[in-house]
Parts: structure tokens; sequence; C-alpha cells
């Protein structure tokens, strides 16, 4: 990559535009999966010490923060290379004009709000106004991720925002449906 990697981290939080348009074009795959689980780790780390992850009240062994944290690295490289090909198809569909590294990669840096959960989940322990100013920080950083993730499908395909935010909606449905036959089907076994 022509920016180093600091550089890069600052640029997609201060100047997303150009930054993911060059994340596209370098494409540094290597650094956006790093991105990508650091990220996704501290939402884990998160989420486990909040008590988001309670697998006892689910019915579920207590596996351990080890088992969860590399089951949450492993389920969230496939949801990350499951939907980067699926927005990168729907995107072949409606007339973008990039590639699957270039996606790939601005995808892995668009998810590099995700580090201020942390923060966030000490703020929501203050007293009285806490979950208050954690929830709509928690807010913040889904639609800035959300923007970026669109910045990122705009600059790799270029194509215009509106056809970026209908690239995205594609791959979450079809997800949806899946998933809803999946819990569907699991539901009729039992």
């Amino acid at each position: 990559m022509e920016k180093g990697i600091l550089e890069t981290l600052v640029g997609v939080l201060a100047r997303p535009t150009s930054t993911i348009r060059s994340i596209c074009q370098q494409r540094p795959i290597g650094w956006a999966i790093i991105v990508y689980l650091v990220a996704s780790l501290v939402s884990t780390i998160v989420w486990i010490e909040t008590g988001f992850y309670d697998l006892e009240g689910m019915g579920l062994p207590d596996v351990g923060m080890p088992t969860i944290i590399v089951g949450s690295i492993i389920f969230n490289i496939v949801i990350l290379v499951v939907f980067t090909a699926l927005s990168h198809l729907a995107a072949s569909l409606l007339g973008g004009k990039g590639g699957y590294g270039g996606l790939f990669s601005s995808f892995g840096f668009a998810s590099l709000p995700g580090i201020f959960v942390a923060p966030l989940a000490v703020v929501g322990m203050l007293p009285m106004v806490g979950a208050l100013l954690s929830g709509l920080g928690n807010f913040g950083v889904l639609i800035w991720s959300l923007a970026l993730y669109i910045l990122a499908v705009r600059e790799n395909y270029l194509v215009s925002t509106g056809r970026a935010i209908l690239i995205l909606l594609l791959p979450t449905v079809v997800l949806l449906v899946l998933s809803g036959l999946l819990v569907g089907l699991l539901l009729l076994s039992v």
C-alpha cells in the first residue's frame, strides 16, 4: 500500500472518500483482514463482557471466552467473504465496473468505526444517562459504518450512491431470507 497503515486508518476516519478510493485501487487485503478482525474482536469482547452473549441464558453450554473469540473470528471472516461475494455479484448484475479484491479490502476498512464500541460500553456504565449515551453512540457507529460500506461500493464500482445502496440491499435481503429459512428448518426439526 502506498500510504502507511496508520495514515490509511486516519484517512478512513477523517477523509473517507479519497481513502476508500485508494483502498479500492491498492487492494491491501492483508491489512483489511486485520482491521476487520480487530474491529470484530473489540465488538465480540464488549458483547461478552456486557452480557450480550449470554450462552447459558440461551440454553447453550458456556464454552469460555477463547472458544467464543475463535468462533467469532471464523464466523466474521466467512461473513465478510460471503457478503463481499454477494455484493460483487449484485454490482456485476447492476453494471458495476470493479473487482472483488477492491471491495473486500474496502469492506474490511469500512468496519473500522466498530472499534468505538469499547469506549461506548464504558460510557454505558455512567449512572442515569450512560445507557442513553451509549445507545446513541452505538447507533452513530452503525450509521457511520453503513455510510463507509456504501462509499466502498460506490468507489469500487464507480456507481451512483443510490445504486450503491441497492447493491448492498440485495445481498442483505438474500442473507436475511436464507437465515430465516435456516432458522425455520431448525425449528421444524426440533
